[in-house]
């Protein structure tokens, strides 16, 4: 057995960072600017199925054209006033993993 004489280079940040599934707890982001249809207060849930995604750009896991179903922690009105919804179908660029739970 040999032992390593060198310091392992630091670990890159962004392979820590929780990537999108099915299964993942997220939070929504609001749109800048804020639009009608904007889920107001940055609401909760877990993404429980793949939404429509754009066959050109099947390579690109956050793109504009990828969408995921989320089911919301509670009911959500929308900027607008529409809703309560239980799940909707929200774009990646509008979701956010939420920071793995520590055991």
């Amino acid at each position: 057995m040999w032992k390593r004489d060198r310091p392992r280079p630091p670990r890159d940040p962004r392979a820590a960072t929780p990537s999108l599934g099915v299964g993942v707890q997220v939070y929504v982001v609001e749109q800048e600017p804020p639009t009608p249809d904007d889920w107001p207060g940055e609401p909760t849930g877990v993404i429980i199925a793949n939404g429509d995604r754009s066959l050109r750009h099947v390579s690109l896991p956050n793109d504009g054209y990828t969408h995921w179903v989320v089911a919301f922690s509670e009911p959500q009105l929308r900027r607008d006033g529409s809703g309560p919804y239980e799940k909707a179908t929200i774009p990646a660029v509008l979701l956010v993993a939420a920071e793995p739970a520590e055991a």
